[in-house]
């Protein structure tokens, strides 16, 4: 650097005395640095401190900002990363969720169809079967011929009826051979987890109450996490009809005996008194676009796993719903 724009301070120091070799340009203000080095010399142990001061005018601003900009779009990019691949998780359980229960519904309509459909079918094939026998007669009984074939026609109107309705819903196949353990309150924040969008699209929090012991119930997995979900699916959709302040949604879990219990409570509308004793029937459903199968394949999965589901009034407002499984390990 030359010598006399130089911000630089060169000197020469021994026992005290300093001598200038390059004046420099000292400002107040910034960060000062001093660099010193030792000439080792039997007859002239001179010592050469060089002195810098750097003020905040003389950073690099324009490649610190850059370098900043730069690494706040990487960070940003990595988060919007993070959030895109959580989503995507969410919304591939959530597909999961829907698959797994559109496959048991469609198991449940077509065992519901066989099993309603079978009495008729086999009527109308023994009176058509009589009513043949009799016309093939010397002379033909028409008039029993007649009756059979009105029966017939009768048992015919009644398939169709089962058809056009499938109200009923039978059994599930059996569950026994595929329960394990499962952590109740591992199920239900799996389940809190994947529908938090939903929870914050209705401005709801949800509050969890679990005691410090884990509860591990006896259960199915997949059926659990489908009861869980359909639950706090229904408690939401209750909460929509009220103001959103007054929104509350609790979860609690607990023991009774040998059961291990989870009881979903909304602050909702409530179900009305004629409407709770056909909760679980189904096809019964008291919403415009609802198929009523919803409550009646979770009671049916729970049945399956050994427990029960059951529905009642909360005081002094809303549903409360409790599922009853048995617990892993007895108390």
């Amino acid at each position: 650097m030359a010598p006399d724009t130089s911000p630089v301070r060169v000197t020469l120091t021994h026992e005290g005395q300093s001598f200038a070799l390059q004046a420099g340009r000292i400002h107040d203000g910034g960060w000062r640095f001093e660099f010193h080095k030792h000439l080792a010399a039997e007859s002239q142990p001179f010592d050469v401190v060089a002195l810098r001061q750097v003020g905040w005018g003389e950073l690099p601003w324009s490649w610190m900002l850059g370098w900043a900009a730069l690494v706040a779009a990487l960070l940003g990019a990595w988060l919007a990363l993070l959030r895109q691949r959580t989503e995507r998780q969410r919304a591939e359980e959530l597909l999961r969720l829907g698959q797994v229960a559109r496959l048991n519904t469609l198991g449940e309509l077509a065992a519901g169809m066989a099993h309603e459909l079978n009495q008729p079918l086999t009527a109308v094939l023994a009176n058509t079967q009589a009513a043949s026998r009799l016309l093939n007669d010397e002379p033909p009984e028409l008039a029993t011929a007649r009756s059979a074939m009105t029966q017939a026609v009768e048992q015919a109107r009644r398939a169709s009826e089962v058809v056009g309705r499938l109200r009923r819903a039978v059994e599930r196949p059996d569950l026994a051979a595929q329960l394990q353990s499962v952590v109740l309150e591992d199920a239900v924040r799996n389940a809190l987890y994947l529908l938090e969008p939903e929870f914050k699209r209705r401005d709801v929090t949800p509050q969890l109450e679990s005691p410090s012991t884990p509860i591990t119930v006896l259960a199915e997995p997949v059926a659990l996490e489908q009861i869980i979900h359909n639950l706090l699916m229904n408690a939401l959709q209750a909460l929509e009809q009220v103001p959103a302040r007054e929104r509350q949604l609790r979860v609690a879990l607990g023991t009774e005996g040998s059961l291990g219990v989870i009881s979903v409570t909304d602050y909702g509308p409530g179900i009305a008194a004629d409407v709770l004793p056909r909760i679980f029937e189904p096809f019964f459903t008291t919403r415009e676009a609802g198929l009523g199968l919803g409550l009646s394949l979770c009671e049916t999965l729970a049945s399956g796993m050994g427990g029960n589901l059951t529905a009642a009034h909360n005081t002094p407002r809303g549903a409360v719903f409790r599922l009853s499984l048995p617990l892993a390990t007895k108390p």
